[in-house]
């Protein structure tokens, strides 16, 4: 995934949630300077935190009972996951 991609996926994320710029800083356990850094391209975004953010996005629509808060490049995996459990697999 290119680093473009990248930003505006978590940007995509961020706004889905709802959440600030700060929010989101704070969710991550990061300054915001530092969040904006990767909002704004100054720097690439480790894939950590992007599975951390993702993992946010999958217990806010939990939380919400909202499967649109999950990232689009999750929901099949989390759907098939889901009917997985569902027949006790």
């Amino acid at each position: 995934m290119s680093e473009h991609h990248k930003t505006q996926e978590l940007i995509a994320i961020r706004a889905a949630l709802g959440f600030t710029q700060s929010r989101m800083a704070h969710e991550i356990d990061m300054n915001l300077r530092d969040y904006q850094a990767f909002e704004w391209g100054e720097t690439e975004i480790p894939d950590l935190y992007m599975r951390a953010i993702e993992r946010i996005a999958m217990l806010h629509a939990v939380r919400h009972r909202n499967p649109m808060l999950v990232p689009p490049a999750l929901r099949t995996e989390a759907v098939q996951f889901a009917r997985m459990v569902e027949a006790g697999a």
